[in-house]
């Protein structure tokens, strides 16, 4: 009798099986397409970029107590442009014998940069560092940005550009600052430097130097690819 008993159940399993088949069937699935479609223009806007606050982009740039009237911008217009660069003003130097160090007073030194451009091909940041001169004597020095954070002014952004050089900027040199590669770098971002543990500093390697006041330039320049 044993077989008949496993030969009934196994019967069962079989019959439960079938019944339920036909009930799962009767569900159907349709599956169809719809489209989507968008159009996208190149921008136009040419206009100048004004600068922004650091501390909150949503605002205008407030100025630099240690920079003033310098505060509407270069009035750059294109689709990629240097909108703003500070003037960098560091502490006096009390002693006429090198090399020492000087550390930047400003508050709010940055540079802002805007690539508008459809191509997302890139761009670098340079700069070309003078020798403070003062009529007479020309300081062989070097200029470290120090620790800086580069922020963008919206959140639709795209990646950010890195920072290639932070430190020892050469006089008379062309020195990249920042890299944004393909697709990076798109929108307006800003470079701001003189924050965090290490300062912007200005370091004279003179061992004389004559009193007075000294004045130098950066040259900053925007290329239309990365370098």
């Amino acid at each position: 009798m044993r077989p008949l008993i496993w030969w009934l159940v196994l019967s069962g399993v079989l019959i439960g099986s079938w019944l339920v088949i036909p009930v799962a069937t009767q569900a159907a699935t349709q599956i169809t397409q719809s489209q989507i479609e968008v159009k996208i223009t190149p921008n136009e806007d040419d206009s100048a970029v004004n600068p922004v606050d650091p501390d909150d982009p949503s605002k205008p740039y407030p100025g630099d107590e240690s920079d003033p009237g310098n505060v509407t911008g270069t009035g750059s217009r294109g689709l990629l442009t240097i909108d703003y660069l500070s003037n960098l003003l560091f502490n006096e130097i009390t002693t006429t014998s090198g090399p020492v160090t000087a550390t930047a007073k400003n508050q709010r030194a940055m540079v802002q940069v805007s690539d508008r451009r459809s191509t997302g091909s890139g761009w670098t940041l340079q700069v070309l560092p003078s020798a403070p001169t003062n009529g007479h004597q020309a300081l062989a020095a070097t200029i470290d940005l120090g620790s800086i954070e580069i922020k963008p002014v919206t959140v639709n952004v795209s990646a950010a550009p890195q920072l290639v050089n932070a430190g020892h900027l050469t006089v008379g040199t062309v020195n990249n600052v920042l890299k944004a590669d393909q697709q990076a770098g798109l929108g307006t971002w800003l470079l701001i430097m003189n924050r965090g543990s290490q300062p912007t500093t200005l370091h004279v390697n003179e061992s004389k130097m004559s009193a007075g006041k000294y004045t130098g330039t950066l040259t900053w320049s925007l290329t239309n690819a990365p370098s």
